[in-house]
Parts: C-alpha cells; structure tokens; sequence
C-alpha cells in the first residue's frame, strides 16, 4: 500500500550521531542500499541541530556578549547561522535515498537524542523551550534548514523534532503549546505544503502540559513511540505475548482518537537481547507492522536501521540499550526483524486492494475526571479485543459518539463527569444503547435509577475476594467496593459474601452493566492478566447484543479482528493472532457469509502473525 509507511529511523552505521559531521558518503550508499533490500520504502532522519547551526558565542571584557560566529570562530555565512556544507551534505544523502527509492521524514529540530541533547555551542545551558534566544535561533535553524532543503522530491513529511518535550521543561501547558505551535508555524512559513507531525514522545491525556489535544490541533499527524517499555505500562511480560504486542496498537489508536489527526508509530525497537531474542524482536514487529496497518494508521518505522555496538561517542557509551537497535547486523545483514519487515510489507502490497477502508468500530469508552486514562483505556482496548469488538475512545471535550455500546471503566472521584455529557449517554441508554460502568470509588447521581441498585454505602476493604460468573469462579482484590442490594437490577455475579458484583438493568430500551471493582485499573498493571485468565468473559456479557450483529467471529481471544467495508457489501477480514504461539483462528461467518482466505490460512495462523480474509454474501 502505497499510504503505508514502512521502514526506519536512520543514524549510519559508521558514526550515528555523528554522521553528519564525519560524513561518509560511501558508508551511507551501502547502509541504503541494504536496507532498501530489507524493504524499507521510508526513513526518519534526523539533522543533528549542533551540527546543521553550530553558532558560537563570543565574549569580551568582563563577559560582554560580543556576538555569534561558525564553530571555526568565523563570522557566519548566513544570517540563520545554518551551515552550508551540512545542508549539502544533506541533499546528498537525500539522493542517494531516492536512488534507493526511499522517502524521507525529516524530524527538523533534533536537539534530543537517545538520551542526550544536541545544542549549538552558544544556546548550551538554556532552556531550549522557553529561553528567547534559542527561540531566535529556532526561528532561523527552521528558515535555514527548510529553505535549504524543501525542493528535495523525496521528502514526504516533517516533524516537530525527535521527542522535543525532552528537550528542556515547560512550565505549563501554554508554554508547551506556545513552543509546538512557534516550530510548526516557523516550518509552514518555509514550506507550506507538506505535512507536519508531532513527533512527540509520551503524551498527556489529562493534566500533562504536552497533551495529545493540544498536539493535534496544532499539526497534521500525532506519533507514537510505543517500544515494549515502561512509558505505556509495557515491560510487565515478553514481548511477544498478548498485552505487550497489542499496547503499542493501543496507544496509537489512543492518539489519533484523543487528537482528532491520523497517527502512526513512528520509532518502535528491541533495546536489547536482555529484553527479547532476535526472534522475538521479529515477532513484536511483524505483529506491531500488521496490527497498525489494519487500524488505520499512517505508517510503522522500526528503530533503528542500523547497529551502533561499537561507536565510541557519546551517547552510545552512556546506555546499554542505544547500541544493539539494528534491523541490520553490524556486516549489514538483515537480523530476523530485518526479514519481518521485509516480508510484512510485500505482505501488505499483494493484498488485492487500493486502500484500506477505516475498521468497523461499535463502541465507545468514555474518559473520565480523577481516572489514570491510560491504564483504564489500554486494559479496556485488550479486554474488548479479546471479547471480538472494536472500541472507539473518547473524551468529554468533543461530541459524543453515536454507539450501540459505551463503556465507563474504572470510575473514580467526585466529579466522574459533565451532567451534560452523562445525560447525553444515558438518553442514548434509552434509545436502545448498552453501558457498562465498573466501580472504583466514584461518586453517582440517579444510582439506583440507572444500576437498580441500591448503595449500603462503600467501603475501602482491600479485600480479597472470589466471585462465582456464569462462566466460572475469579479471584480479584479491591481498594474500595460499595456493598449492594438489587432494586430491579439482574444480579449476573456475588461474591462470596453474598454481595453483588456484577448486574444487568434494564433503562428505558438499553440496558446498564456494573461491575463492583475496577477491573481494567487493576489489570493494568498485573502479570499475565490477559493470557489463558477469564477477565474478557466480562466483556463477551454486556458486549453480545452488538456482536451478534457481525459477520464473522472468532472464538479464540487471542485473535484479534478487524472488518473494514469494501464495495458491493463485500467486508475485509483481518485476523491477527496476538500470542507468540500458533493458534487456531476459530473463525465462524453468520449465517449468509462466505470467508475466502486472501493470505494465511483460514484455519491457524502463526504467533504473531496475521490472516487476512475476503467475506462475501451467499447467493
């Protein structure tokens, strides 16, 4: 698919960082040349800031600033102090990418790189978001460079910069959507045409000062750089298991939900062999590759290209997990990630289709005040992928979305939410609507009217508890519960203290699911909570009026699916398996479809791997 981004983020492998000052042109042909046989079609690459504007500041007598001069001590060049031979040199490597028919994503202002900043000489020790005199040099570094290098053909697409909240601290959330909005102006004053994206890493959805709403009203595209790491709540188990491999599609989708703008992940790797194999690190990338495909987002770029083992400047020497990123080894052989890749995308490109039509999503989870949203919405997402539906995530501060399902998990606090926007969910209740709210100290109106149940009052236990579902017995431990009696509502599960856990109720035409504990909170952070565990069952309840609907369904929670409407009310069918161990797809059309395998099997399907499938009416 010629939308699809896919490759990787490139630093040579003779220098990294350092590649532009100790430009060799030979060692990028070859790195190029190999890794356009490992399939990469599009590249992130990075002019090092030190490097492309390295202005110096001179001082006299007692400490008088006595203006700015090159790195050799010579009166700049050019009034934005971007130095010719680095823009030079720039172009040509942009050559010899599209002599390689490679594409490039340029990440204009990289100051942040893998743990450490890259300043000109004269703005070192400043506050690269905030001090006016980087800003000054920001201003021209961005007219400089663009300017410099906007006609290349290649380039399809700018970025803020690498990871730019890490470049200094904002003191608010102004100053952060002062300083995104002063680069992306300063890029579309010099190149008002192509797209720009955040490039940003670890985004706020709440109080944070980088949030993904203010990113995505200022730029084109949100990014994600969801490695199996602690920033998404991701290196509780390996990297090939259910959770880790499905997160990285959670947050992305997260994003663009929260943004309102496409998404893609843009930097996405291994770290170490501590943390996965070869073999496993082919796996996150074949599923992550497959996964972000068919959740509609823009592109899947592997970092990094190129090893860096041995290099001995700073910051490979500083973190062991900086050095062993390639998808080529260090003789610029393709590692198992490097064929993953290679063969996910000629994959993708054999499907019979121009594009890819958006999935079909049924269901909304609603953000609420005082909640941790991620852990919330990223339990949520992998509960619902389990159970075989699609979920659509949603704030208050934009129109609610028309569903036939809303989920409010894990509610917490005082204020939970807007009357007007609880009102607007329940009238949608009464029109046919399901909603599923499950408990973690929040505070309700109209409870008992809604639930059909009656609070005895909540008490912080931190108990222990078993409860008997019609699908089994669970263990499960909470901090605060209310203790229950029904008032109409079907009890559907109690605890072994006789206390009800989980209720169906009738309001209006729709019905209201509670669940007495916080489910997706504490599943957020516990080992194993998704593998071979019974938590989705939960999710099959209150979710099978919707899933009834569709065409096909999968009986293993394992495999994922997606179903994207094609022309002549012919459906795709993505079905990809999650785990690292082969599974039986367990596909099952409703009665009056076909399924026709377009590639992988129609019965099983590889760990981390995907089926993709053609579903039809009968005659």
């Amino acid at each position: 698919m010629k939308e699809f981004m896919l490759g990787c983020n490139y630093w040579d492998s003779a220098h990294g960082t350092d590649m532009w000052r100790c430009f060799e042109k030979e060692t990028v042909e070859k790195d190029l040349e190999a890794l356009a046989r490992t399939g990469v079609r599009t590249m992130r690459v990075f002019p090092n800031w030190r490097d492309f504007q390295p202005v110096k500041k001179l001082y006299a007598w007692q400490g008088e600033e006595h203006g700015y001069v090159d790195a050799d001590e010579r009166p700049l060049s050019d009034p934005t102090g971007v130095d010719p031979l680095m823009i030079a040199r720039f172009r040509e490597f942009a050559a010899v990418a599209e002599k390689n028919r490679i594409s490039l994503l340029v990440s204009v202002m990289t100051g942040w790189m893998s743990g450490r900043l890259f300043l000109p000489p004269a703005l070192e020790g400043k506050n690269p978001i905030s001090d006016p005199e980087v800003l000054c040099w920001t201003d021209r570094f961005i007219r400089g460079f663009v300017n410099g290098v906007k006609d290349l053909p290649n380039i399809v697409l700018w970025d803020l910069g690498n990871e730019s909240n890490c470049l200094g601290p904002a003191a608010s959330r102004y100053e952060a959507y002062v300083w995104t909005a002063f680069v992306r102006n300063a890029i579309r004053a010099s190149d008002p045409l192509r797209p720009i994206a955040s490039g940003m890493h670890g985004l706020s959805s709440g109080s944070g000062f980088w949030t993904i709403r203010d990113q995505g009203e200022i730029t084109d595209m949100v990014t994600t750089h969801p490695y199996a790491s602690p920033t998404i709540k991701n290196d509780i188990e390996p990297m090939n298991r259910l959770r880790t491999t499905l997160l990285p599609t959670a947050q992305s989708v997260f994003y663009a939900d929260l943004s309102g703008k496409a998404a893609m992940m843009e930097e996405q790797g291994g770290f170490s062999e501590t943390l996965g194999n070869p073999g496993m690190q082919a796996d996150f990338a074949r599923i992550n590759i497959y996964s972000a495909f068919v959740h509609g987002l823009k592109g899947y770029l592997w970092w990094c290209g190129m090893n860096h083992t041995d290099l001995p400047n700073a910051p490979y020497p500083w973190s062991m997990i900086e050095r062993d990123l390639g998808m080529l080894d260090n003789d610029r052989n393709p590692k198992p990630v490097g064929d993953a890749v290679r063969l996910a995308g000629e994959r993708i490109d054999a499907l019979p289709l121009e594009e890819l039509p958006q999935r079909r999503r049924r269901a909304t989870l609603l953000l609420t005040d005082a909640q941790d949203h991620w852990a919330v919405a990223s339990s949520a997402f992998v509960l619902a992928k389990e159970a075989g539906f699609e979920l659509i995530f949603a704030s208050q501060d934009r129109k609610l979305p028309e569903s036939e399902l809303y989920l409010l998990p894990a509610v917490t606090g005082w204020s939970v939410m807007d009357q007007s926007f609880f009102d607007a969910i329940l009238d949608r209740v009464k029109k046919g609507a399901s909603l599923y709210i499950s408990y973690d100290g929040g505070h309700f109106t109209r409870f008992e009217e809604i639930t059909g149940l009656r609070s005895r009052g909540i008490v912080k236990s931190r108990k222990a508890h078993r409860a008997r579902f019609t699908f089994g017995e669970v263990s499960y431990r909470v901090e605060s519960e209310m203790l229950l009696e029904p008032r109409g509502a079907g009890i559907l599960a109690q605890n072994e203290e006789g206390n009800p856990v989980f209720s169906r109720h009738v309001f209006g035409k729709g019905a209201v699911y509670f669940l007495n504990m916080p489910l997706e909170k504490t599943l957020a952070e516990t080992c194993d909570a998704f593998n071979g565990t019974l938590w989705y069952k939960i999710y099959e309840v209150f979710s099978e009026d919707l899933r009834r609907k569709e065409p096909v369904s999968s009986r293993n929670p394992v495999i994922g699916l997606t179903i994207h409407p094609l022309e002549e009310g012919k459906l795709f069918l993505a079905a990809l398996n999650y785990g690292d161990r082969e599974e039986d797809a367990e596909l099952r059309p409703a009665p009056g479809w076909t399924l026709s395998p377009l590639a992988g099997s129609g019965e099983r399907i590889p760990g981390c791997d995907a089926g993709f499938y053609l579903l039809g009416k009968t005659e």
